[in-house]
């Protein structure tokens, strides 16, 4: 199904063809889900990593990069298809393949990285102030940035480089970013 869905699309794929691909009918498929949503939803879930299996160490920095290994691992499981899927999917409503891949990965690596930079003041090795999900989302968000630019396939470096340079020194203690003062209110005139 994920190579029907790379080269026909998602507008374009059909059970009709899926059936015909994988040697079955339509009703067969129809038995078992309601819908093409609901058939590339739960092949989506068979294929994508489970951020729950990710294995914390303790280590901020082998922690945070095993995070978003399991979200790189994420855009590229199927070929590259969920994220094409998703980057399409991105003005719709519904978003069907969009909102599986938040649900499934994108999220629970923001919710684990999260953990880790809470445990991680805890000992002293994070700023408290700095483990908020606004950081914890920062280096998911640039994996999807860089995707959106450059295709799903996602360089070890670069996930590197996202740790090194930018979330340890959002987060290393002695490195707090300082906020440049307000604006004082221009008059109308």
């Amino acid at each position: 199904m994920f190579e029907q869905l790379r080269t026909v699309g998602y507008t374009n794929l059909t059970m009709d063809n899926v059936a015909a691909a994988a040697h079955t009918s339509k009703t067969v498929l129809y038995r078992r889900w309601a819908s093409k949503d609901d058939m590339i939803s739960d092949a989506l879930r068979e294929a994508l990593p489970a951020p729950a299996e990710v294995v914390i160490t303790g280590d901020v920095r082998a922690d945070l990069l095993a995070l978003l290994r399991c979200v790189q691992v994420a855009f590229t499981s199927t070929k590259g298809t969920a994220f094409q899927i998703v980057s399409a999917e991105a003005g719709c409503e519904r978003g069907v393949v969009r909102q599986t891949v938040i649900a499934h990965v994108v999220q629970p690596c923001i919710d684990r990285i999260l953990d880790v930079l809470r445990q991680a003041a805890e000992r002293g090795d994070v700023r408290p102030e700095a483990a908020t999900e606004l950081v914890a989302s920062s280096g998911p968000a640039l994996l999807a940035q860089y995707s959106l630019v450059y295709g799903p396939v996602l360089p070890d470096e670069f996930l590197s480089s996202v740790v090194d340079q930018i979330v340890l020194p959002l987060v290393t203690p002695g490195q707090a970013v300082e906020r440049p003062a307000a604006a004082p209110p221009v008059a109308a005139s």
